[in-house]
């Protein structure tokens, strides 16, 4: 969610701060503060500031550290805050940590059923916040990265572990809204703590602004009431991203992506696996399809149009399409591939003094509505 409240439009400044040559290590330190002033179909018009802090030392990649911190509200009742921190190469080890901590309140958070896949109905007479509802949720997550095996500089297998505690609640929700009336798992709030691990292989020759090279990444999450989880419950997660560049009078990135998720036990809703919104199908609202399997496929054509030197700008623009769906355990792969929902679009991107911090505009169209995102970063 937060990812998807913040673009930069108004930038207040981005200075640089390279610190003195020792020996054969260059440590260049980049910071960006700018003032969110942004729109989202999902979360409305947002306020707020965002900053970023990039270091950089010779033979450290992607990066030596870095750290973003963020804090938002929107005219849909979104407040939120986060503080992000990725260090490659932690204590002069192999090892590389990140950790996000959060906390959300919103007022017209979005829920359309689970297992609900045909077209979307109106909101009933006289309830127009049938499908909207209050909730509240914070949380803190920790992942660990350790190289298992180098093919070459930016080529690499990582074994990743994860620790993600949350708590999440609706609140003040009555018979007009949708999650009432179907009280779905989670539905009186509770924790989540899971312990996770899995693989990752990286080849991309940037981990911002991709052109070339594949990730993969395969992930499980195990939840338990043993060690003070609220519920009991498996999440799987697959991904795989590919990106090859061509010229046809620009330089053009084609960019893919395939996504799945699976979820089995008695995991909340907010957990399961979903299609919609910004970071998955853009022109559906966010957790439109909800169930216990998620599918989804992007394909991008990504190019820079022109830069302005004088400022060290760049602008550009995208064409996407976004296919998939969710789905329920047990259900045949014929049957999924003749239920599969589609949206494209078009999009703009712009980058400002430092070639990693991208502004991106999303509009997205699908059989039901469209829907318009303004963000920071690729969406993968």
């Amino acid at each position: 969610m937060f990812k998807g409240a913040v673009i930069l439009l108004l930038f207040f400044g981005l200075w640089q701060n390279t610190h003195a040559r020792q020996a054969t290590v260059t440590d260049t330190v980049s910071y960006a503060f700018l003032p969110a002033l942004s729109y989202n179909t999902d979360i409305g018009f947002l306020a707020g500031g965002i900053m970023d802090r990039y270091q950089f030392k010779e033979g450290v990649r992607p990066f030596y550290s870095y750290m973003s911190t963020a804090a938002i509200a929107s005219t849909k009742g979104l407040i939120s805050a986060q503080l992000f921190i990725d260090r490659p190469e932690v204590f002069n080890s192999n090892f590389r940590v990140s950790s996000e901590t959060y906390f959300s309140r919103f007022l017209q958070d979005q829920y359309y059923g689970i297992g609900n896949y045909g077209k979307l109905d109106n909101p009933p007479e006289n309830k127009p916040d049938y499908y909207m509802f209050q909730s509240f949720s914070a949380g803190q997550t920790f992942s660990l990265r350790a190289p298992i095996w180098y093919a070459a500089t930016n080529h690499h297998l990582d074994l990743i572990g994860s620790l993600d505690a949350a708590y999440q609640t609706p609140f003040d929700n009555d018979s007009t809204h949708l999650i009432t009336l179907q009280a779905p798992p989670g539905y009186k709030g509770g924790a989540t703590i899971s312990l996770g691990g899995g693989l990752i292989w990286d080849s991309r020759d940037s981990e911002f602004r991709p052109t070339t090279g594949n990730r993969f990444r395969v992930e499980g999450k195990l939840a338990n009431k043993f060690y003070g989880s609220s519920f009991n419950y498996f999440l799987l997660e697959a991904e795989a991203r590919t990106y090859t560049s061509f010229h046809l009078i620009r330089k053009i990135t084609f960019a893919n992506r395939i996504l799945f998720e699976h979820s089995s036990g008695d995991a909340p809703y907010w957990k399961l696996p979903y299609a919609g919104g910004e970071e998955t199908m853009r022109g559906y609202p966010e957790n439109r399809f909800m169930d216990d399997n998620m599918i989804v496929f992007n394909t991008e054509l990504r190019t820079w149009l022109f830069s302005l030197p004088s400022i060290d700008a760049e602008f550009g623009g995208t064409l996407f399409i976004d296919i998939g769906n969710s789905f329920s355990n047990g259900t045949s792969f014929n049957h999924l591939l003749k239920d599969l929902n589609y949206t494209f679009g078009f999009g703009g991107t712009s980058s400002f003094f430092n070639e990693n911090f991208i502004f991106r505009g999303d509009f997205g169209f699908s059989d039901e509505d469209m829907g318009v995102y303004f963000t920071a970063g690729y969406m993968f």
